[in-house]
């Protein structure tokens, strides 16, 4: 079920707005459900419960995610609260179940956004070329140990931002590189949601190797992307002694920014 569109595919139960989901163990870092992943499942589910009075709101333009306690892979339930339906936005509130509230994500949805040649963003990164960077493997030595996600999201880093792989980190706090869905499946507004969560902590190139969960995850989608490949970068705010900021950027291959996002996430050194 490793497939994107699948493995986010809320089931309708008899009681109005709730669903089941069966949450894939392929998308997991570690022992534990990526992140991004959980976000795309709760804004999946928002979507659903709207799509009869708000067909066109199929962008979740803001996310945000609190993580009580980290759900396992299996059977879930999500209850979803509309909010507010609006003509140019709805706000809405999903909780996922499993054995007690495991997270719990604000939803903005609305219509993909129209850009047009006169909005202001900044550029794209210059990256190593996608076929030039190598792709990240399933199982590491930093501190996560086996990486399930990655056999179902093509990750590669640009060589220029993985000093840390040899012990040798740049002491910045930026990583940066390109992520596609291996299932050759285009990336879609929730998909978003996975490549804004999906690169390792940009701790580790200030030497700070481990685990670092996340606690609170805000993403924002700009537009869908046209298919190919993503530029990611991903960058520290503030580290602290057990707390970290984070700030991630992502562009698809037209050159636009088309997703942001920010967390706060648990030092386990």
């Amino acid at each position: 079920m490793a497939e994107f569109d699948k493995a986010t595919r809320p089931e309708p139960t008899e009681r109005p707005g709730h669903y089941a989901i069966l949450l894939d163990e392929q998308w997991s870092i570690g022992p534990k459900l990526h992140g991004g992943y959980l976000l795309a499942v709760l804004a999946r589910a928002a979507r659903t419960a709207i799509a009869d009075e708000r067909p066109d709101h199929t962008c979740p333009q803001a996310v945000t995610g609190t993580f009580l306690q980290a759900p396992e892979p299996g059977p879930a339930t999500m209850e979803v609260t509309v909010l507010r339906l609006g003509r140019g936005a709805s706000q809405l509130r999903v909780r996922l179940d499993q054995d007690g509230p495991a997270v719990e994500a604000a939803c903005v949805l609305g219509p993909p956004a129209a850009l047009s040649p006169d909005d202001h963003e900044p550029g794209p990164p210059e990256l190593t070329p996608f076929e030039d960077c190598p792709r990240s493997p399933t199982a590491t030595d930093d501190g996560r140990g086996s990486l399930p996600i990655m056999g179902v999201v093509d990750t590669r880093l640009d060589p220029r931002t993985t000093g840390f792989l040899q012990g040798r980190p740049s002491g910045e706090g930026r990583i940066a590189g390109w992520v596609s869905l291996d299932s050759g499946e285009p990336w879609t507004p929730e998909g978003l949601l996975v490549a804004l969560d999906i690169l390792p902590p940009a701790t580790f190139d200030m030497g700070l190797a481990g685990w670092s969960p996340t606690m609170s995850l805000s993403a924002h989608v700009v537009a869908a992307p046209v298919p190919g490949p993503l530029r990611v970068v991903q960058w520290v705010e503030r580290a602290g002694a057990d707390r970290m900021h984070e700030t991630c950027r992502v562009w698809d291959p037209a050159g636009r920014l088309v997703g942001h996002a920010h967390q706060l996430a648990a030092i386990r050194r």
